[in-house]
């Protein structure tokens, strides 16, 4: 007869059958009914066994099974002949199939029994769950021992309260209870705590905070009576006959359906006793699930020797590793967390003695590291603390976050790149880079670092890319080291990366370092890097600030888009400088706004030269220039208005493609320039097709000109 799992519908996917002559009820990975035949004679009884392979022969199906959460092997030859049916055989009812039936013709002689034994018994009743189980009725005197047997066989427990009868069984279960439940399913191998998922407004209704606790307690009574009770089982029938342990599986979830009712408060049941010593899970493999108030379990002193697999990140690096520091078998760790935190964690575990292999010689893969800690001693802390425990050259792939290339993150890089060459299978490892902070952008000089490796790993040149594909903005800062160094000749190595990086960036910046102050005469560097660079396809602004920065700016200029948002020039730029890396822009490009002066500086009037080269036919279309201007100290505002109105007018007559609006700040400290702008620019002066009017600002010390083209 076919039957459903032990526990709830979502306890296991695999259904199980009574054993049958019949070939296709057999399948790899099936569960089956049979009946021992390794014990004393009289200590027979029936088991789950899983089908773990099947030989198709010409003429037979050899299948090999093994006893749940024991020793005993079976295996059966099944002919392959067919035999004739009736539509009788294929009867169905309430989840069971008639699988047997005699034949009508023949004698039988022997007297059929009154009803099913106390082992058919056992059988039928170990597809219900616990709660259903003590829901029934006491339906004769040897119904106790039915029941224990039956919660013997049970495989896969859930603590569930997906309805309200499951919900009410396992809250209302005392610690003591839960235990005792335990101490009976010997041989259970998945349990799973399926908590409730509260509707939000009735919880928030009763002011009460979200609590994930939920028979917690019940939970580890239940493991930790398993656990008692597998090991009296286990010395009462023999150790040839049932392996140490048999829980394999812990798992922590959340039911889909949230919770309404209001007949009893919220389940939060956090008491538990302590049992000592602490148990011995041996065959328990993975615990997934758990969250911030399940890390009562990093305490509970669990020996889970067998361990291979744990994804508990609501616990935190500490009580984690006290949770899984008695495994010496660890494979996985999920979770993302700093390099401190991975190392603080990992400590837990012993370090190897000479010429042992240590408890993390199995470890293939932990979880994402996150930008936390990202300094160099970090990443050579979490080396030391795997490699000192057996992890050497060992894990299969890497999850990183790394932050912007930029700084010192050369010195980052290869810390992790030496981590790599130390505790991974091999320098190309499955590599899963994602960048922290990428807006604060991409610097091109560190391809002349002194640091800049001449045989990059296949790591560095991962990071390095992603950076140039995550960054919002490339950035070349001027140093005094590349007035002094030459930056003609990158290395090999630099040109391979940098003809490889791809830029989605929207922005390009020239700066001067902090501190750095070149003195006149000073001649601008040319980092012939940028030459080996792709174009910046998506690039909507330039912007120049340093004043040997015009040469760079040409350079990166020259990839730029045929569509060019903004292009902004500091105080600190020559005029020349501006006007030649408008010229690289060349004059097939459209520029929408030429910015001179910064938001809070201004050019001078004298010295800038703001209104100069304007006119030359080599510069791109520009649609709206603006300027920030102020007068030097000692020049009469009769003779800043000259020249203003002198400058403004041959810039507007130059003919620039494409002008249709230019916009001057004046600085009007003293405040007589306003007066002076009035008398030799009045309001609405027409100067090459444009139209000048000024403006007063009474919150501000300055006065603006706009000159707008139109009729």
């Amino acid at each position: 007869m076919a039957a459903a799992a032990s526990s709830s519908s979502a306890a296991s996917p695999q259904a199980e059958a009574m054993a049958s002559p019949t070939p296709c009820r057999y399948k790899e990975g099936s569960r089956v009914q049979m009946v021992t035949s390794g014990r004393e004679k009289g200590k027979q009884r029936w088991v789950k066994a899983d089908v773990y392979r099947l030989d198709q022969t010409s003429g037979a199906a050899k299948v090999s099974m093994r006893e749940v959460g024991g020793r005993e092997e079976f295996r059966l030859v099944v002919p392959h002949s067919k035999t004739n049916t009736s539509p009788h055989d294929q009867q169905a009812h309430g989840g069971f199939r008639l699988t047997h039936k005699n034949s009508a013709h023949q004698e039988d002689y022997t007297m059929a029994p009154r009803g099913l034994g106390d082992d058919h018994l056992t059988c039928v009743f170990s597809f219900m769950t616990p709660r259903e189980l003590s829901a029934l009725p006491t339906l004769s005197k040897q119904w106790p021992q039915v029941r224990k047997g039956a919660l013997r066989q049970q495989t896969h427990i859930d603590i569930d309260c997906s309805t309200e009868a499951d919900s009410q069984f396992w809250y209302n279960m005392t610690t003591e209870e839960a235990f005792q439940l335990g101490k009976k399913l010997v041989n259970l191998t998945a349990l799973s705590l399926v908590q409730p998922y509260p509707d939000q407004s009735w919880y928030l209704a009763l002011d009460l905070d979200l609590d994930q606790s939920w028979c917690l307690g019940s939970m580890i009574s239940v493991v930790e009576g398993h656990a008692d009770g597998r090991r009296e089982a286990r010395e009462k029938e023999g150790h040839q006959h049932m392996a140490e342990g048999s829980l394999e599986t812990i798992e922590f979830t959340t039911a889909t359906t949230t919770i309404t009712t209001t007949t009893t408060s919220l389940p939060l049941d956090l008491h538990h006793s302590f049992f000592a010593p602490p148990p011995t899970l041996p065959a328990l493999r993975a615990v997934t699930g758990a969250v911030r108030e399940h890390r009562e379990l990093a305490d509970r002193g669990w020996k889970m020797p067998a361990l291979e697999y744990v994804d508990l990140g609501g616990l935190d690096h500490k009580q984690l590793g006290r949770f899984i520091r008695s495994s010496s078998s660890l494979k996985e760790v999920g979770g993302r967390r700093s390099w401190g935190e991975w190392a603080t964690l990992f400590e837990h575990f012993p370090v190897a003695s000479a010429g042992r292999p240590g408890p993390l010689r199995r470890l293939r893969t932990i979880g994402g590291i996150a930008r936390g800690g990202f300094e160099g001693e970090e990443v050579r802390r979490l080396q030391d603390v795997l490699s000192s425990r057996g992890c050497r050259e060992a894990l299969t792939s890497l999850d990183v976050e790394i932050p912007p290339f930029k700084d010192q993150v050369l010195e980052h890089l290869l810390a992790v790149d030496d981590f790599i060459n130390t505790c991974c299978v091999s320098p190309d490892v499955p590599l899963s880079v994602e960048i922290f902070y990428a807006s604060e952008g991409f610097e091109l000089s560190l391809f002349y670092a002194d640091d800049f490796p001449s045989r990059p790993s296949p790591f560095i040149k991962t990071t390095i890319q992603e950076a140039a594909r995550r960054t919002s903005h490339v950035s070349c800062t001027i140093s005094q080291d590349d007035i002094t160094h030459p930056i003609h000749t990158p290395s090999q190595a630099a040109i391979e990366i940098a003809s490889s990086l791809s830029f989605e960036c929207w922005g390009l910046v020239v700066r001067s370092a902090n501190g750095f102050g070149p003195p006149p005469g000073t001649t601008p560097p040319t980092p012939a890097i940028i030459e080996h660079l792709q174009p910046f396809p998506r690039a909507r602004e330039l912007r120049v600030y340093s004043p040997v920065g015009g040469p760079v700016g040409r350079l990166l200029a020259e990839k730029m888009p045929m569509q060019v948002g903004r292009v902004w020039f500091d105080v600190a730029v020559s005029a020349q400088d501006r006007i030649g890396v408008l010229e690289a822009l060349g004059a097939g490009r459209e520029v929408g706004n030429v910015r001179v002066g910064g938001e809070g500086d201004a050019v001078s009037l004298t010295q800038g030269g703001p209104f100069d080269g304007w006119g030359l036919n080599r510069l791109p279309s520009i649609s709206n220039i603006g300027m920030r201007l102020e007068v030097p100290q000692g020049l009469e505002a009769s003779a800043a208005a000259d020249i203003i109105r002198d400058g403004l007018s041959t810039l507007l007559n130059t003919g620039v493609r494409g002008l249709r609006r230019v916009a001057v700040e004046l600085l009007d400290e003293l405040g007589d320039l306003r007066d002076a702008i009035r008398e030799v620019i009045p309001y609405g002066t027409r100067v090459g097709g444009f139209t000048i009017d000024t403006r007063e600002h009474d919150d501000v010390e300055d006065i603006s000109l706009l000159a707008t083209r139109g009729p």
